[in-house]
């Protein structure tokens, strides 16, 4: 895979990290919903978005390696 075309889906995993951590977050604070309980779809939501940023983090670091 070229780096021109990583760049969509990096690009897609840092919006999609920060949407994802930011209504985790929001989820936890307005709601009544338990912070880290597995069953909550913040909690869920939160550890996609931790993911997504570590996977865009990995990405970034593999292409600037790259050119």
């Amino acid at each position: 895979m070229s780096s021109s075309s990583l760049r969509p889906v990096l690009t897609g995993l840092r919006l999609g990290a920060i949407v994802l951590v930011v209504s985790g977050f929001v989820g936890w604070v307005a709601g009544d919903a338990v912070p880290f309980s597995l069953e909550s779809p913040f909690t869920i939501a939160f550890l996609a978005g931790v993911g997504c940023a570590f996977a865009s983090i990995y990405l970034g670091v593999f292409l600037a390696n790259r050119e």
